[in-house]
């Protein structure tokens, strides 16, 4: 083979893996972009959580229960906490020296769960 031959069969092999890199982003981007338009990447937004959230699972006498609202936490009808934070799945607050946090469980926001404080793991449902 000669020197011109090597050469060309070069140019055709970068060619080539050019071409196949450009189709390769291409078929990532578009991957990606369907991802966002059906709304994988989306965050909930904190006033999706407001309103009344009752325990589940447990008998209504022993339900614990809380209100989230732009004002802040309320239990029993009594403002505990004016601060939480909401990062589009995980809700945190403090009642005193007690940190509480809730996952989101479902993509609609309709359940959390309360990972903290550890006495026990409960679901939350919103009314």
């Amino acid at each position: 083979m000669s020197r011109a031959q090597e050469e060309e069969l070069k140019r055709r092999k970068i060619r080539l893996l050019v071409l196949i890199s450009f189709v390769a982003i291409g078929l990532v981007a578009s991957v990606i972009a369907a991802m966002y338009k059906s709304g994988a990447f989306a965050q909930m937004p904190a006033s999706q959580l407001y309103g009344n959230w009752v325990e589940l699972g447990v008998p209504s006498y022993a339900q614990d229960s809380f209100t989230i609202s732009e004002g802040g936490i309320y239990t029993h009808g009594r403002l505990i906490s004016t601060k939480f934070e909401f990062d589009g799945t995980k809700l945190s607050y403090k009642h005193g020296e007690t940190l509480y946090v809730y996952m989101v469980e479902d993509k609609d926001g309709a359940e959390l769960l309360r990972v903290q404080p550890t006495h026990y793991k409960s679901s939350f449902s919103k009314k």
